[in-house]
């Protein structure tokens, strides 16, 4: 079985390989720009191809099976990559492309290995109620703590966002979100939140507090020096108010995780 999850994971290597470091910024552009007529399109299909069909070859595999394998993955690699070239450019197309990419990978490695429902059996082995409660927590702090933040903050947003546009010119855009104004950068304050309450769930969940402080000082920093030469005292409360929210809404998701997964609170 070991030798089965060596292989996926050299089929992983090898994509990750072929996809962002044998493949120059220019081939992406080339691809774009010329689709199917893009000669770097084939040359990166043709690199994949090669990785994968060396992985099985080495790995003891017939011919046949080397073959197979290894047109597969260069029929359905061309095939994802010139359908992405006609797609705008954006992260939600690039996720779900790898994705793809992968998925036909593991299509190809459960097909050529004998015991990979073995190695899936052993994987469901491993995941009992504490990954799950992990998984849970983690998802409750990205959407659904953003949504509760959101309406929470709502019966002041008008007023601070009203506050801060005053002096304004005409066209500037501010977003307030979960404690967040921005100029320009749309729905960035909402991102930040995000990614602040997965830091601070990390951190309690590796009971390193210290880093939540220093996480806390780094944005305010940043964050209430900026407010602080506006001289906008109704948009620092408002701020102020969405960061401590969000803080302490993922400080007890992060405690009672804690508590279920490892029966204590960590706290020392």
């Amino acid at each position: 079985m070991s030798e089965s999850v060596l292989l996926l994971a050299l089929l992983l290597l090898a994509h990750i390989l072929g996809d962002f470091y044998f493949q120059p910024s220019s081939w992406v552009e080339n691809r774009y720009e010329k689709h199917l007529k893009s000669i770097r399109l084939y040359q990166h299909v043709l690199i994949h191809t090669v990785f994968v069909f060396t992985i099985l070859l080495c790995a003891g595999y017939s011919l046949d099976v080397v073959c197979y394998g290894s047109a597969f993955v260069l029929v359905t690699h061309l095939f994802i990559d010139v359908v992405k070239s006609y797609l705008p450019r954006t992260s939600t197309y690039f996720f779900l492309d790898q994705v793809i990419h992968i998925m036909m990978l593991v299509i190809v490695w459960a097909c050529i290995t004998s015991d990979y429902d073995k190695v899936i059996a052993h994987l469901f082995q491993k995941v009992d109620y504490k990954f799950v409660v992990v998984l849970i927590a983690y998802s409750v702090v990205l959407k659904p703590a953003s949504i509760i933040i959101s309406m929470l903050l709502e019966q002041w947003s008008e007023i601070a966002k009203g506050n801060s546009n005053s002096g304004e010119e005409e066209g500037s855009r501010i977003t307030t979100v979960e404690g967040e104004d921005i100029k320009s950068l749309v729905s960035a304050g909402k991102v930040i939140g995000m990614v602040e309450r997965v830091l601070i769930l990390t951190f309690v969940l590796l009971n390193q507090f210290s880093g939540v402080g220093f996480l806390l000082a780094a944005k305010s920093v940043f964050r209430f020096g900026d407010l602080k030469e506006k001289n906008d005292h109704k948009m620092t409360e408002y701020v102020m108010l969405g960061t401590l929210l969000s803080v302490t809404i993922t400080l007890f998701i992060g405690l009672i995780t804690l508590y279920i997964v490892k029966g204590s609170l960590g706290i020392k």
